[in-house]
């Protein structure tokens, strides 16, 4: 079942108080504070790293998932890798099947507004590619009145908010039906709007939560250099001129896609996700779903994928997945 959403700032902070199964993992394989790293040791350790983990994933590929990769041109020239999944049938099978994109994590990847940029292409060719009839890229399947949502973790949940906006103020075509937010940051820490504040509580009491710290994440901020009062970063504050004054973020995210929130409560990014999803229900009507996970770290389950906690975490994706496609498909009246 989803999460009842904290409503008393006592039930916010609450989340951030560790969980015994989480503690126990740290304690078994300890995680050094954001100090005791530059961006260099961290590139190290994910190229380091990169083999390994995609050969886990690789043993984890269900038998009937066949993945293929593809490179896109970008404005600039630069040729984007994306991989494409999908069941081994589906480019002989006529049951339509829904169009899912998904940002990977990292901190970003370029400083801003490449990253941005990068993905909102990768957004609109994706939805050029669902209106042929026969792509070379999407499974002949592919049929995005059963639904179309964009997603991501951490970095990739920020490109997938700011997205949501720039396909309902661009009349993507075909339209988005949800949105997943996992992780994800939508609020500069430096310019929460007034009337949220007394709910912007994370960032401080979890600033020297594991994982992500406020140290590692100044750093991989650093690097991004993002403009910290652009919608593009700080999707929240949308700057709309009828929320001026107001105190309000309101009619920035009117008519934006329903979506699925995934917030882990020992993160400096939890009321990021729990303030935006309070505002999309509660003040634009749109449709929201929110898993909370208390107190558990930003991602965690990326580092300890053993614990039945994590599996929980991808089993709750795919159920809230499941939801995004079955509202979508309601508000279509399929």
């Amino acid at each position: 079942m989803p999460s009842t959403p904290p409503s008393t700032t006592a039930e916010i902070l609450e989340t951030g108080n560790i969980d015994s199964e989480f503690a126990a993992a740290l304690e078994a394989e300890p995680i050094p504070p954001g100090t005791n790293y530059t961006l260099a040791d961290l590139k190290q350790q994910s190229a380091s790293a990169l083999a390994p983990l995609q050969e886990r994933l690789s043993a984890s590929r269900p038998p009937d998932i066949t993945e293929t990769e593809h490179l896109i041109s970008l404005r600039d020239n630069y040729r984007s890798r994306i991989i494409i999944c999908h069941l081994t049938c589906a480019s002989e099978r006529t049951t339509p099947a829904p169009l899912i994109i998904l940002f990977h994590g990292g901190g970003h990847c370029f400083p801003f507004p490449f990253s941005i940029c990068d993905a909102w292409e990768t957004l609109e060719f994706a939805a050029s590619e669902s209106r042929k009839s026969n792509s070379a890229v999407l499974p002949r399947c592919t049929d995005t009145r059963t639904g179309f949502i964009v997603g991501g973790t951490s970095s990739g949940a920020n490109l997938a908010a700011s997205l949501a906006h720039l396909a309902r103020d661009h009349n993507l075509f075909p339209p988005l039906t949800g949105q997943f937010l996992c992780a994800g940051t939508y609020i500069s820490n430096l310019n929460v709007p007034a009337k949220y504040r007394d709910r912007y509580l994370s960032f401080e009491q979890n600033r020297d939560a594991p994982i992500l710290d406020e140290a590692l994440f100044q750093m991989f901020r650093e690097a991004f250099k993002p403009d910290l009062t652009s919608k593009l970063y700080a999707s929240f504050d949308q700057h709309h001129c009828l929320d001026e004054g107001t105190g309000s973020v309101r009619h920035g995210h009117l008519g934006v896609a329903p979506a699925y929130f995934q917030v882990c409560g020992m993160d400096v990014f939890r009321d990021d996700g729990l303030i935006y999803e309070k505002v999309l229900r509660e003040e634009c009507s749109v449709a929201t779903r929110l898993d909370l996970y208390a107190g558990w770290g930003h991602c965690w389950w990326s580092m300890f994928p053993e614990l039945e906690m994590s599996r929980k975490r991808m089993r709750d994706a795919v159920d809230g997945v499941g939801w995004l496609l079955n509202i979508g498909s309601k508000k279509k009246g399929l």
